[in-house]
């Protein structure tokens, strides 16, 4: 059992015996556990900008690590990533509009999912099911390996691999670790019904498709590790956000950009936006949110904290900026602690927080959140 969980589990037992069978002696120990456990999971404040709105949707308590959200009918699959057991380690949840969770397919039967999406039904023999990146085991020996492209059939609640990515690159030692974000290509676009997976260990974009094959499709070492992928409106080009480190520090410079991509892999030289220190989460603002319609929103998480405090609250340095048709950042709203994946969900902006923890952190407690914003 990992050193976070066991702790956590503990300091529970404790508050439960304590509570059960009283004792003058045990009732600080009470007090200070549950001290521990109110810190870790404490609601963060969000300011919103002027003419912004921010809403708690889902506090912390429920989610682990939530990462990417997909719409599906009328509510959006959630991959929450966290809750680590035997080799496996991610949830599938269904959300309401109104932030209601449910359960679909639980962590012991898949692999660490990071990115993933619904295939078109022009995808093969797959259409409506799930693809994801995933870590072929959890922890960092997961991290550093091999991801898979996993299949997920939530009509018959299995998970197989589809295909392994091949090594790929010379930065890290080619190795496809580190998994992201991930996304199928627009109908109708050039990219259409292929599969495009983020991994930050090698700086490489990887293309999936339905005959089971994986290669590589883009290196972007030459600007640093990818963290997030979306597309133009048009469908025209792949949006793809990335900084010259892949964990940032405090030290970290604004070096972040993001970068215009075409379907033949050439990447734009010239940045649509400069500024970023630890750049995640990015979408185009669908028409009717606010003034913004088609302007890019970003998330940035700031300082990653690597090694994850086990018992210590982050810095609360996260932001959501969007980018002006000039390509300036202007912030949308601060007190965010990880950001993670950016969503927009008809008129509402959803962004989910990892808050103390990331894939192979550590760190498994249900400290995310899910924030809504909107423009008013």
């Amino acid at each position: 059992m990992k050193l976070a969980t066991f702790s956590i589990n503990l300091a529970l037992a404790i508050v439960f015996e304590i509570v059960m069978v009283p004792s003058a002696d045990a009732r600080p120990l009470a007090r200070e556990a549950q001290a521990v456990i109110d810190r870790l999971v404490a609601v963060p404040v969000i300011t919103p900008e002027p003419g912004f709105s921010a809403k708690m949707l889902i506090a912390p308590g429920e989610l682990y690590d939530p990462l990417f959200m997909v719409p599906r009918g009328t509510t959006i699959l959630l991959n929450d990533d966290g809750k680590a057991t035997d080799g496996h380690g991610s949830r599938v949840l269904s959300v309401t509009p109104e932030g209601k969770l449910s359960v679909l397919m639980d962590a012991d039967q898949l692999l660490p999912v990071a990115g993933f999406d619904l295939a078109p039904q022009s995808f093969g023999n797959f259409g409506g099911q799930l693809f994801s990146l995933a870590q072929p085991t959890t922890g960092m020996k997961g991290a550093l390996a091999n991801h898979v492209i996993q299949r997920i059939d939530l009509a018959t609640h299995t998970a197989s691999v589809f295909c392994t990515l091949p090594n790929a690159g010379s930065v890290g030692k080619g190795i496809p670790g580190y998994g992201f974000d991930a996304h199928f290509g627009p109908a109708g676009s050039r990219f259409a019904n292929i599969f495009y997976s983020l991994t930050v260990l090698n700086d490489m974009i990887y293309q999936t498709f339905p005959d089971g094959s994986c290669k590589a499709f883009v290196d972007t070492s030459q600007f640093g590790s990818h963290a997030a992928l979306t597309y133009t409106g048009d469908g025209s080009a792949m949006l793809v956000a990335m900084a010259p480190e892949a964990l940032p520090s405090a030290a970290s410079t604004a070096k972040g950009v993001i970068m215009r991509i075409s379907s033949d892999g050439k990447i734009d030289s010239k940045p649509i936006a400069r500024g970023l220190v630890g750049p995640a989460g990015i979408a185009v603002a669908p028409p009717g949110f606010g003034n913004y319609g088609g302007e890019i929103f970003v998330a940035d998480s700031g300082d990653l904290r690597v090694p994850v405090p086990q018992t210590q609250t982050l810095k609360r340095d996260g932001k959501i900026f969007r980018v002006t048709p000039d390509g300036e950042l202007r912030l949308v709203a601060s007190g965010f602690i990880n950001p993670s994946g950016l969503r927009f969900i008809g008129k509402h902006l959803w962004v989910t927080d990892v808050n103390g923890d990331f894939v192979a952190g550590m760190r498994e407690l249900p400290d995310g959140f899910l924030v809504q914003l909107d423009a008013m």
